[in-house]
């Protein structure tokens, strides 16, 4: 018999009710009381828009979290506590957009936590995969606040990591300044640093609806109809590539924590609950594709050295937010360039429209002059989410229409006074 078990539980839909009684039947299974103890949830709201239509395949859906919060509450725990750090405005505003307070508002011991207000402790990461990587984590779970961690990942395509699973998870843990300072081709090293200063008690996958193809924003929705649950994070991440036929020992983050004893990489080391099931729904998803040649208009000058789980990832998911939101052509007559070690002739260079040109990255530096220059390695994804639409010739950001400027104004003034007040 295995050490590392994975259930699989059927899901059809997003109905919260029955999410909790089949949670709360996996949780007697354990025989764990959970009578006076503290519960840290920690879903994905990535892109927190209040269309939860549109963010299906994106964000950990509020009525999975409500269910689960549901489940431990009837088992009587002292404190159900929600946690999310900041994306698109504080942790706050993500909070209000995707509905979570209203979805849990007749549950008893709900606490909201937003993690960009809350203290972290520099940690010192023993045997890191980065030389002398340190990372800020929040305080919360380092003390003996918490007694049981539970992730509540998406299942869904990233350009970046590759696929978003409980380790990616983590990665909203922290700051946003923490995970750029090595969102670049040490990210998966960064994801497993992260995931060496503890684990998930219990991993809970969204795979009501997965996304596929291309993310964290723009993946397209599936329909696998299934809760993947595991006390092991590698046993629950490897099972979820097995149900879209992916290799896990091309994950590096994965493949890494593996070869650190965290968990298992080889599917048959895991013994699987209700597996006819999960075979019944196993489907090849499409890859993240991180090709920035998406349409005969654009012009792209790539570096031969250059950062894919940082620039061209993050260049790739702006591009699909104005083709998926816009339609491909309005990137005609734009150009990009990235990366370093260049040539490109001066005639051409002097052709550049400075308003129809992004320079991105401190790669390309020597060519901000011809174009409208975006500092940092990688840069701030949002700030350049803003520039891009303030100072470039394309149109304003289509994710702009999915924001509440009152709620994010509201939000931001509060985060402001607590700084200035301390309350």
């Amino acid at each position: 018999m295995s050490k590392y078990k994975v259930a699989i539980i059927p899901q059809e839909k997003y109905d919260s009710i029955e999410i909790a009684s089949k949670i709360g039947t996996y949780l007697d299974d354990q025989n764990i009381d959970f009578t006076n103890k503290t519960i840290f949830l920690k879903p994905s709201f990535v892109f927190p828009v209040s269309d939860q239509d549109r963010t299906i395949a994106v964000n950990t859906n509020t009525a999975l979290v409500a269910g689960v919060v549901q489940a431990f509450s009837e088992r009587k725990a002292r404190s159900v506590i929600i946690a999310e750090h900041r994306t698109m405005g504080r942790a706050r505003y993500a909070f209000s957009m995707v509905g979570i307070k209203e979805a849990v508002k007749d549950i008893h011991s709900v606490k909201f936590y937003y993690l960009d207000e809350k203290r972290t402790q520099r940690v010192v990461i023993e045997n890191p995969f980065i030389k002398g990587n340190e990372i800020k984590y929040p305080k919360i779970l380092l003390d003996e606040t918490v007694d049981y961690f539970v992730s509540l990942p998406k299942l869904k395509g990233n350009n970046y990591a590759g696929i978003t699973l409980s380790i990616k998870n983590n990665l909203g843990l922290i700051s946003k300044k923490e995970r750029l300072k090595h969102h670049d081709d040490l990210l998966h090293e960064h994801l497993a640093d992260i995931t060496l200063i503890r684990q998930p008690d219990l991993i809970i996958t969204d795979a009501v609806v997965s996304g596929e193809g291309n993310g964290p924003a723009e993946t397209d929705p599936v329909k696998t109809n299934m809760l993947i649950v595991s006390e092991n994070c590698l046993a629950a991440d490897i099972t979820c590539c097995y149900l879209v036929e992916k290799d896990p020992g091309e994950i590096r983050h994965i493949r890494l924590l593996s070869e650190r004893g965290i968990g298992p990489l080889d599917i048959n080391e895991v013994e699987i609950s209700n597996k006819d099931y999960l075979d019944s729904k196993r489907k090849k998803f499409n890859e993240p594709d991180l090709d920035l040649n998406v349409h005969p208009g654009l012009k792209i000058y790539k570096g031969k050295n250059i950062c894919n789980q940082g620039c061209v990832a993050f260049i790739r998911s702006y591009l699909d937010s104005y083709g998926r939101g816009l339609g491909w052509d309005v990137l005609s007559g734009m150009t990009i360039i990235v990366g370093k070690d260049h040539e490109i002739p001066d005639e051409e260079l002097n052709n550049l429209v400075k308003r129809k040109t992004i320079v991105y990255g401190d790669c390309a530096k020597k060519f901000k002059k011809y174009g409208v220059y975006f500092k940092g390695c990688p840069p701030d994804y949002i700030k350049a989410i803003f520039k891009i639409s303030l100072r470039t010739k394309l149109p304003y950001s289509p994710y702009f229409q999915y924001l509440s400027y009152p709620k994010l104004i509201k939000t931001w003034i509060v985060y402001l006074l607590q700084r200035v007040f301390r309350f």
